[in-house]
């Protein structure tokens, strides 16, 4: 079902053209809707009706003698769409099984959203909620039963869980024993380590001075090369100049052929539109008569 319908308006002009404008017409409607499952005695009225508020629709709804819900709800087409999505509840206490849906014109016989309560509902309501609190006590009961026999076979667990704790203390001292003896070795082969390495550095530092004097014969190429680089840039920027001066040429002898192509194309456009207005004034005159 579309949100809004359309309605289309025409005028003419004095030139015979037709104009068209496009209205948007909000329209209000009746939504009716049947809901069943687990819908009464669950607080579901309630829920509908600050739904209902929220959307600025106005109606009502009450319960049905078949465990159903009824509403009625009068709003815009749009409003009510959104309506009929939200009422469609499941958590612990509601649960909405099936919603079969109508709609109407409205009549506006509604001046807000509200609930209707049956004849005794709110002291059925109230036994049904001291039924609830006399089994919500019986479970906590129960659960107090049961927290008592699992805390002697906690006890015995963390006996058994102490034991395991001696032996699990003798497996790391027994452990560290171990790691002492193996970092002793790991130090006298780091002393080793350590001598390689200084003979390393040695080493090294006599290839360095071997590469510096490289770096000095390379610094002395690269200057060079930037020098014979430097004469033949001089030679490029001289060429350049003169194809500058070409491309300035050719681009007068365009610029002068353009200007006399746009001359003939001008004229030719108003001998055509001269004969597309007599054209016209020819059509309108036999229009008129």
């Amino acid at each position: 079902m579309a949100n809004a319908r359309e309605r289309a308006a025409f005028s003419a002009g004095d030139d015979k053209v037709q104009i068209r404008k496009r209205i948007t017409v909000k329209i209000m409607l009746k939504l009716t809707a049947y809901v069943s499952g687990k819908v009464q005695m669950a607080g579901y009225r309630s829920k509908i009706a600050t739904i209902a508020r929220v959307f600025g629709l106005k109606g009502y709804v009450m319960n049905l003698p078949d465990s159903r819900v009824k509403i009625v709800a009068e709003g815009h087409e749009a409003d009510l769409e959104r309506f009929l999505e939200a009422v469609r509840i499941k958590n612990t206490l509601i649960d909405v099984e099936e919603i079969k849906a109508d709609f109407s014109e409205a009549n506006g016989s509604y001046e807000e959203f509200f609930k209707i309560a049956g004849e005794g509902e709110t002291d059925a309501r109230l036994d049904q909620a001291a039924e609830y609190l006399k089994e919500l006590i019986s479970a906590v009961r129960e659960g107090f039963k049961d927290n008592g026999s699992k805390l002697d076979s906690m006890s015995s667990s963390l006996k058994d869980i102490s034991g395991k704790q001696d032996d699990l203390k003798k497996s790391i001292t027994e452990g560290f024993r171990e790691t002492g003896s193996y970092l002793k070795d790991i130090s006298g082969k780091q002393d080793d380590l350590k001598k390689s390495i200084t003979e390393g550095f040695r080493e090294t530092g006599s290839y360095l001075k071997d590469i510096s004097g490289k770096q000095d014969d390379l610094k002395k190429s690269i200057t060079e090369g930037f020098r014979e680089t430097g004469s033949s840039l001089k030679d490029i920027s001289g060429k350049q100049d003169q194809i500058i001066d070409r491309i300035d040429c050719a681009r007068e002898e365009i610029v002068s052929e353009v200007s006399g192509m746009r001359s003939d194309l001008k004229g030719r456009t108003e001998e055509r539109l001269q004969r597309i207005e007599s054209d016209v004034t020819e059509i309108k005159a036999g229009m008129r008569s």
